[in-house]
């Protein structure tokens, strides 16, 4: 890909990422875009996690934890390819090191490697002060954002 390419593209996720509409799940989970970087392939975020997120234990709920990971995680795996693209998860890993509790939850993904047809990811939330929270790997498909033809 031509740099001039990758930088008209990265300006679009920028953009996206920072003001384009967030859908449902990723509002729901708090996702604040932190930055990425298209050719090392990773990219951060910032979730927080609220009361509605607990189960009976006072922790998040572990559903929550990987939709976080799945998020930074897609995002990893999307934002290198070289058109806009969604990434549907194909098999996702997840290991729970800590206990989440509701407040700030800093999520990195990255890119491990891509085939042809797939991308394989991983990633892991940590705590403000570098804590590791939970850790995950996944494999997901490229696929064109409908709008990018």
């Amino acid at each position: 890909m031509a740099d001039a390419d990758r930088a008209q593209l990265d300006a679009q996720w920028r953009h996206l990422l920072s003001n384009g509409p967030m859908p449902g799940a990723s509002q729901f989970l708090g996702f604040e875009f932190i930055d990425f970087d298209s050719e090392a392939g990773w990219c951060t975020a910032r979730f927080t996690a609220t009361k509605a997120m607990l189960n009976p234990g006072g922790t998040v709920q572990g559903g929550f934890v990987t939709a976080m990971l799945d998020e930074v995680m897609s995002l990893s795996g999307a934002i290198p390819q070289p058109v806009m693209s969604w990434v549907p998860t194909l098999q996702l890993t997840v290991n729970f090191i800590r206990p989440i509790l509701p407040g700030p939850v800093l999520g990195r993904g990255e890119l491990v490697y891509t085939s042809k047809s797939t991308a394989h990811v991983q990633g892991q939330l940590t705590d403000e002060n570098g804590k590791l929270l939970a850790r995950g790997v996944a494999a997901c498909m490229p696929r064109p954002l409908p709008s990018a033809g």
